[in-house]
């Protein structure tokens, strides 16, 4: 499908060298090709039986007919402040999958990956130990977790990282570590608050 360059300067956002479309430009995509409804349909409630997994339907009627998808949404595909919403993420990843049918796009929506930072946002949470890599070898984990698994990766991310949050949050992390002495990563300076 062929978009505007209005359209793509609205909804298109670029992560990691990737283009995603937003779901408001699903939804006026839609719109121009005569939206009559969309309706959802849980099929599985997250229950510590099923480890929280969330299963939804959604179908789209528009000029064209009807498009069903199916979203789904785990601790596991998700951020840690998705986590207490997962059948609403479930719900937003169906309908978006729906609507990309309808309008013939074949980009992923940029709220079905419930874990981005746009890139050109510095979000970092309060505590940077927080922070979900979206990426990498450790993507959907949070940095202080890696940190203690590998931090020799935190400490690449501090030098390497393309997202300067993720830069500032590794080198904190490092900074807080107190199993990291200044010569276990030469590559990375660590600055430590003075002691008095």
């Amino acid at each position: 499908m062929e978009l505007s360059k209005e359209f793509r300067e609205r909804f298109i956002k670029t992560l990691q060298g990737r283009d995603y479309v937003l779901y408001g430009g699903l939804l006026e995509l839609s719109k121009q090709r005569g939206l009559k409804r969309i309706n959802t349909r849980v099929i599985q409630i997250p229950s510590a039986e099923n480890g929280m997994y969330g299963v939804v339907e959604a179908e789209i009627e528009t000029e064209d007919g009807i498009f069903r998808e199916i979203g789904d949404a785990s601790p596991d595909s998700v951020n840690r402040a998705i986590q207490p919403h997962l059948l609403r993420m479930a719900a937003t990843r169906a309908k978006a999958r729906a609507m990309r049918d309808a309008v013939g796009i074949d980009m992923v929506a940029l709220e079905e990956l419930g874990d981005a930072v746009l890139p050109d946002e510095t979000y970092v949470p309060d505590n940077p130990r927080d922070l979900v890599l979206t990426f990498g070898k450790h993507v959907r984990k949070p940095l202080g977790q890696v940190a203690q698994q590998d931090p020799a990766y935190v400490a690449w991310l501090s030098e390497n990282a393309r997202d300067e949050a993720v830069k500032r949050a590794a080198r904190s992390v490092l900074q807080g570590q107190a199993e990291i002495e200044p010569g276990d990563f030469p590559e990375v300076r660590i600055e430590r608050p003075p002691t008095h």
